[in-house]
């Protein structure tokens, strides 16, 4: 997956199956699994087959500020 990928990804409010597929190579069957299991922990949508930003990086204990999952500046920061 190239950075321009997770970029476009992550620039978005949500994550659907097909993103969590994408981003860490799943199949359909354990990509719903692992929604499923996040919104365990925090639904902040509450809708079917997608789950927030923030509950995803909350799950994983991620900072949504690292430069991996954020959005860069102009001079590329």
């Amino acid at each position: 997956m190239t950075y321009a990928e997770r970029e476009e990804i992550f620039s978005k409010e949500y994550l659907s199956i097909s993103d969590i597929q994408k981003l860490l190579g799943l199949d359909y069957n354990t990509a719903s699994t692992l929604i499923r299991t996040i919104k365990l922990f925090g639904d902040r949508l509450k809708v079917r087959g997608k789950i927030h930003i923030q509950d995803y990086l909350d799950y994983y204990h991620l900072d949504g500020s690292s430069l991996r999952y954020s959005q860069k500046d102009e001079e590329g920061n």
